[in-house]
């Protein structure tokens, strides 16, 4: 015995083959760009003890080691971050 999709699902339109599917492109959706010093807070700020090079933060915040370079020194800059002797960045204490 078969039962048919629509009978199991709250929403059977949203199965339908003849239906085209809804895409973000369909509903002009932009999105807005994340301000990455923000993110780069946010994500020092979950995870306590965190202690990166720039070339590990680039690779983590999906950056340029030259744009994670300035993203970082403003960060420190505001007395936000703190830069070790051996180059790492930490939350200041």
């Amino acid at each position: 015995m078969s039962v048919s999709l629509s009978h199991r699902v709250s929403h059977p339109e949203l199965f339908d083959a003849k239906r085209k599917p809804v895409t973000i492109q369909s509903l002009n959706y932009t999105r807005q760009p994340i301000d990455v010093t923000s993110r780069v807070r946010g994500e020092f700020v979950e995870m306590r003890g965190f202690s990166p090079t720039v070339e590990q933060a680039a690779r983590l915040f999906d950056l340029s080691p030259d744009e994670c370079t300035q993203v970082l020194g403003g960060l420190v800059q505001q007395r936000f971050l703190t830069r070790t002797s051996d180059g790492r960045y930490r939350l200041m204490p």
